[in-house]
């Protein structure tokens, strides 16, 4: 984020989680401001780099022969191109990311995210709102210093 109080301005939303209309809804709105730039704009080695990320994560398809091979590459392939142009407008722009996001907060109605590690049978059923975000705290999280 920007270096003018940019620590502030997220901590407050750091840890609360939109419902899934509301995750679908901030999706369309960065897309939005998006789409000034050319998905297909890329050079073909950074293009290179980013299937790399998807391949080192199990994204690709083992079996190029399968019949939706080329159909998970390409949307494996639309992801990852999305994401990184989400991370150039937020690097660009962040006052723009952030004031999305306190809207979308507002108008969702954010949640704190569950603090529990288990994931229920329950909690399947709505994965935008306690899956993905528990699995992504799960994984790339550093644990407080006192558990170290």
């Amino acid at each position: 984020m920007s270096s003018d109080n940019g620590g502030e301005e997220t901590s407050d939303i750091q840890e609360l989680v939109l419902p899934a209309e509301g995750v679908e809804d901030l999706t369309d709105q960065l897309t939005h401001y998006m789409t000034e730039i050319e998905l297909g704009g890329l050079t073909d080695i950074m293009g290179q780099v980013l299937d790399d990320f998807l391949d080192q994560c199990g994204g690709m398809p083992e079996d190029l022969s399968d019949a939706s091979a080329f159909e998970r590459i390409t949307g494996g392939q639309l992801a990852v191109t999305l994401a990184y142009q989400v991370g150039r407008l937020e690097g660009r722009s962040p006052q723009i990311v952030n004031r999305l996001i306190r809207q979308a907060v507002e108008k969702w109605r954010a949640r704190a995210l569950a603090a529990s590690e288990e994931i229920s049978d329950s909690d399947l059923r709505n994965p935008k709102e306690l899956v993905y975000p528990r699995l992504r705290r799960l994984q790339f999280t550093e644990p407080p210093n006192g558990d170290q």
